[in-house]
């Protein structure tokens, strides 16, 4: 929805309002949000068509006008509120959820195998048992006793660990997050009933297995058998590759976007630059003793020892958070801006304490510097982004800019200087900036960048005596390096890259244990029958292909399972994704390869001794 510049046009204000306050008292009471959006949307349909006939409706293009008309309402709860940093945080966090979900679901897995293999090594017992009178409900109850004792036990594992590892997950938070690192009851609650349901859920075909099984066969069962679930427990293997696949895929295409924005940069040398303000409004300055504390506090930054450029600005670079509007052009004819541009009020010399290269015209001086009454903005720098996409291959030098789209914007903004284009709110985003003189205007506050000589700790002790310097009592806010700021940019590509990696390493080792138990157990079931291969003339490479071989089908499987489920959950991360195609060719060979990799070093061990079976011992084996 194109936005609309706030006007001082107070009536059509109230009387917005007022239609605003009408329109919603007529809405019945225990309406869904449905029911109301669909309720509110003719009038807001309406609303929109009266905008564009009121008078100062800007010019637009036709495009333009056809977007604003095409903009739909939506009606949110009001306990849900809307946050940015919700919507921010929302899409990483539903990512991790699912790799969550990947990981339990292979904890599972495994519990299965485990109950599987015990009900196959209590086999004659449970026979024994059905033959003297236990009926088959009661087998199936006290397996899934022991199923939800272990679901409990990893429960209170859980309970004991989950401080250390929520207090790990929130430092990658950002610090407006108000969260503690103490488990909710509630959430204990409900992750002890999932523990629950899953582990009865998984440990129910095991159970239901081992009481199906016919008393006399069973009894009269030679150990020589490989019955007892193996082709349930290849199944499980299968389940196994597949979630292991898919996270280290998303890890690794995660890992891959933090290095491709870390290697991308914000566009100039974040190294030795310190970033620093001061609340001069805590300290009781007024704008006029405020402003000359802010120039003075200027100067004795750069007349510190070690300092090789200081300069300040209205945003915090790499923030996230912008002055943005839309702009009237003055040049050979007058339009609007399609797209908002990003507004940023600096001193001279910011672009050289950056190390921003000018392309062209001049930085600003002592020319740009009017205070008082007489206060305007008069130059504007424009980026190299702005001036190719309004100007193309002509120059913008002295084309003039106003503040706004209505049809009465005084376009008074003289452009003197184009600087190449820089990340401005984030790495991702490469935005039309604009600059104005910070001494022609009456802002507030600013933010002070420092490029110094010395190490970051002798650079933070200079900063400190400047401002006592000027004033002991006044409080220097936020103080770090440049880089300490990339890094609090990047906060939500860290937190997934780092936890899809933990979590893909973790599926790697649940999927590791699982092969090693099924193999063992297929090598275990199989020892009579390796030995007469071996007596009949087999080699001990024979021996060692035929347990690679048996392991490596079902993993085959797995990987050819799981690359339909990649390609759909990359499609799903593909906006949490930079410099990498959801669907790198590189990163799922790399994943397919070290899933191939951890069956055979869990295919190794119980490979390596039936290879090594005596032939004689193994045929009296039972």
């Amino acid at each position: 929805m194109m936005k609309k510049q706030a006007t001082p046009d107070f009536d059509w204000l109230d009387d917005r309002r007022g239609r605003w306050l009408h329109i919603f008292g007529r809405l019945k009471p225990g309406l869904t949000l449905r029911q109301a959006q669909a309720a509110l949307q003719p009038w807001f349909k309406a609303m929109l068509e009266a905008d564009t006939r009121r008078e100062g409706w800007p010019q637009v293009t036709e495009e333009q006008r056809r977007r604003f008309l095409a903009s739909s309402l939506d009606v949110l709860p009001a306990a849900q509120g809307r946050s940015d940093l919700g919507r921010r945080l929302e899409r990483p966090l539903l990512v991790l959820l699912a790799a969550t979900v990947l990981v339990l679901l292979l904890a599972c897995l495994n519990v299965a195998n485990l109950c599987l293999a015990r009900a196959f090594a209590r086999r004659r017992e449970t026979a024994v048992r059905l033959a003297i009178g236990a009926s088959r409900g009661r087998i199936v109850r006290e397996l899934l006793v022991q199923s939800a004792l272990l679901a409990i036990g990893g429960a209170l594992l859980g309970l004991v660990l989950a401080p250390a590892v929520s207090a790990g997950l929130i430092s990658f938070l950002p610090d407006a997050v108000d969260l503690h690192a103490g488990v909710d009851p509630r959430v204990f609650l409900f992750a002890l009933a999932v523990a629950l349901s899953t582990g009865l859920l998984f440990g129910l075909v095991p159970a239901l297995q081992a009481s199906r099984a016919q008393p006399g066969l069973t009894l009269k069962e030679e150990a020589t058998s490989v019955a007892g679930g193996l082709g349930l427990r290849k199944a499980l293997v299968v389940g196994r590759v597949a979630p292991g696949l898919l996270l280290l895929v998303g890890a690794g295409l995660f890992v891959r976007t933090l290095s491709s924005l870390r290697a991308q940069g914000p566009g100039f040398d974040t190294t030795n630059v310190v970033m620093f303000s001061v609340d001069r409004a805590r300290s009781g300055y007024t704008q006029p003793r405020g402003q000359r504390l802010q120039l003075d506090l200027l100067d004795g930054l750069r007349t510190s020892p070690g300092v090789a450029h200081a300069a300040m600005s209205s945003a915090t670079l790499l923030r996230g958070g912008s002055w943005n509007t839309s702009m009237t052009i003055q040049a050979d004819r007058r339009f609007v801006s399609d797209r908002p541009s990003h507004i940023n009020a600096v001193v001279p010399g910011f672009f050289a304490t950056l190390g921003t290269p000018l392309l062209s015209g001049r930085d600003f001086d002592e020319r740009d510097a009017r205070a008082g009454a007489e206060a305007a903005f008069r130059h504007a720098i424009v980026n190299e982004s702005f001036a190719r996409h309004y100007f193309g291959d002509r120059s913008p030098i002295g084309a003039l800019l106003g503040f706004g789209n209505r049809h009465d914007v005084r376009t008074e903004m003289e452009i003197v200087g184009v600087v190449k284009t820089f990340s401005y709110r984030g790495l991702r985003e490469v935005d039309d900036q604009v600059f104005v003189p910070f001494l022609e205007g009456t802002i507030r506050g600013g933010t002070y960048y420092v490029r110094t000589r010395a190490s970051s700790s002798a650079a933070f002790a200079s900063i400190r005596a400047a401002v006592r310097a000027l004033d002991p009592a006044l409080p220097v806010d936020g103080l770090r390096t440049l880089d300490d700021q990339l890094d609090r940019s990047l906060s939500n590509e860290r937190l997934l890259a780092i936890l899809a990696t933990a979590f893909a390493a973790l599926a790697v080792l649940l999927a590791v244990v699982g092969l090693y138990g099924v193999t063992s157990f297929v090598v275990t079931r199989r020892t009579r029958e390796i030995g007469i291969r071996m007596a009949l003339g087999a080699t001990r490479g024979a021996a060692l292909w035929l347990v690679v071989r048996d392991t490596g089908r079902p993993v085959i499987v797995g990987r050819a399972l799981a690359l339909p489920v990649v390609w759909g959950a990359g499609r799903l991360v593909e906006s949490q994704l930079f410099g990498v195609s959801a669907l790198d060719a590189a990163t799922v060979a790399a994943g397919a390869a070290l899933v191939s990799l951890a069956a055979l070093a869990a295919a190794a061990a119980p490979a390596r001794r039936a290879s090594t079976l005596n032939p004689v011992e193994a045929l009296r084996y039972e």
